[in-house]
């Protein structure tokens, strides 16, 4: 039989939370104890890693975030992080980095690495991936810190042998129609080449017009080896030398998106292919999304 040794280590915020609540602790040990056995149970994906972007100040909607970042918001008795960490765990990615900035402190569950973008007020999300360049050292998936997706599209994500790959949803404009709440944020579309037997993106961009748009990218995606020199080059021979120095839609580095690099990858001749999904997502931008996250939670993630 095969025995498990593990070492709880109760970090300060979890002394304090145990000190302040009425909990059985033997009961919160076993708990925990019940979670490491699980996960040495799940498969193991090696060569391939995750990094969820959750550095970002999010005031469209405070007061729920006044105090802790979007990415902790509950959603069914989890927050929307924890439901990714599972998902990306359960299809055996175990390696996963989170990168923090706004309210950092409160993002401190176990098994994760953390890397910090203080400067997030001031910086986009491709800032962010960079504070985790480290980390990222083969084929990595990507995860917006805000988005609650099926299981089943990081299945066929991990699985696909396509390279750089964007989850990309054609239903995109009928989200967007039936909205009754303006998004502060422009979605993220797409143009595709469909000339071939696959879908190749070429253009992903917030300033895209609609009529040359055929998918929103949903914020997940992996990129490739090869994508991931490509980053790490970025960051040495452009953003080191001069972060104000205008990149793609952006008008500096220090405020570009991943959406920027993914223009950056394509002008260097990185493959970059689409996963084809139909709303089985959503982001948290506005308070319709999110009691949308709860409502629609059962079809978008799947009976709990």
């Amino acid at each position: 039989m095969t025995k498990i040794a593990k070492t709880i280590k109760i970090s300060q915020h979890h002394e304090k939370w145990l000190k302040t609540t009425q909990i059985n602790f033997s009961e919160w040990i076993r708990q925990r104890l019940d979670e490491a056995i699980e996960q040495n149970r799940r498969p193991t994906i090696t060569g391939l890693k995750a990094v969820i972007l959750a550095a970002g100040k999010d005031k469209h909607l405070f007061p729920l975030t006044e105090t802790i970042p979007k990415t902790l918001l509950d959603v069914r008795g989890k927050t929307i992080l924890q439901w990714q960490v599972e998902m990306l765990r359960a299809v055996g990615i175990h390696e996963i980095a989170v990168v923090r900035g706004y309210r950092k402190e409160q993002i401190n569950y176990p098994g994760l690495q953390y890397f910090d973008n203080d400067d997030y007020l001031k910086t986009g999300s491709l800032a962010s991936l960079f504070t985790a360049l480290e980390f990222i050292d083969q084929d990595t998936i990507i995860v917006y810190g805000d988005i609650l997706f099926n299981i089943e599209i990081l299945k066929k994500l991990v699985n696909y042998q396509n390279g750089t790959t964007l989850v990309i949803d054609r239903g995109w404009e009928k989200h967007y129609q039936l909205s009754q709440e303006d998004h502060p944020n422009p979605p993220e579309l797409a143009t595709i080449s469909e000339t071939g037997p696959e879908l190749d993106i070429t253009a992903l961009t917030c300033g895209l017009p609609a009529a040359n748009a055929a998918a929103e990218f949903i914020g997940l995606a992996k990129l490739s080896s090869n994508a991931v020199t490509i980053l790490k080059s970025v960051f040495q021979e452009i953003y080191l030398p001069d972060s104000t120095a205008k990149f793609h839609s952006a008008p500096t580095i220090r405020a570009a998106t991943f959406a920027d690099l993914i223009q950056e990858l394509i002008k260097r001749g990185e493959k970059i292919s689409g996963l084809e999904i139909w709303r089985t997502w959503i982001d948290v931008d506005t308070f319709e999304d999110y009691r949308n996250a709860w409502n629609s939670f059962n079809e978008i993630i799947g009976e709990k």
